[in-house]
């Protein structure tokens, strides 16, 4: 499949609202009668994401294929957030790509730490961030959180 990585751009907010959406559903984070969700994030992105953080999307032929983003939480902390791609190119490498532009960032922007957080439903997801060096450093109700160290 032929796809690029690019910033977030505003005229794919339905999409990226809709992707998001139907993977919560999806993965059984919420049911199909919460949508649309409605995210404050994702009505502000370009705002939400600004400054040493980002969202990038994975595209082809005009079509929001996945997503990732950086939240800057200070401290030279960044959150890994709205990582999401489409259930069903899901091991096609998308996900990969999209990570890897998310730690390059990071990593030209200084930081030195990465954290997130994924629904315990999200066991594929458990398995992706673990491959990649991210160490599962504890639970709060049914978010589990990970951190990855860069150097």
């Amino acid at each position: 499949m032929n796809y690029k990585i690019i910033p977030y751009e505003e005229r794919y907010q339905k999409q990226v609202v809709d992707l998001v959406g139907s993977l919560l559903v999806y993965t059984g984070t919420i049911s199909s009668s919460d949508l649309p969700i409605d995210d404050e994030d994702l009505d502000h992105i370009t705002e939400v994401y600004s400054g040493r953080g980002g969202f990038w999307l994975a595209v082809s032929e005009d079509q929001v294929i996945g997503t990732v983003a950086l939240k800057d939480m200070g401290d030279n902390t960044v959150k890994l957030k709205r990582m999401f791609v489409q259930s069903d190119l899901h091991g096609t490498g998308i996900g990969e790509a999209l990570l890897q532009s998310a730690l390059t960032h990071a990593q030209k922007q200084g930081f030195t730490k990465i954290v997130l957080n994924t629904n315990e439903h999200m066991t594929r997801a458990h398995h992706f961030y673990e491959k990649h060096g991210f160490k599962n450093i504890g639970k709060t109700g049914t978010q589990l959180h990970y951190e990855l160290e860069l150097v």
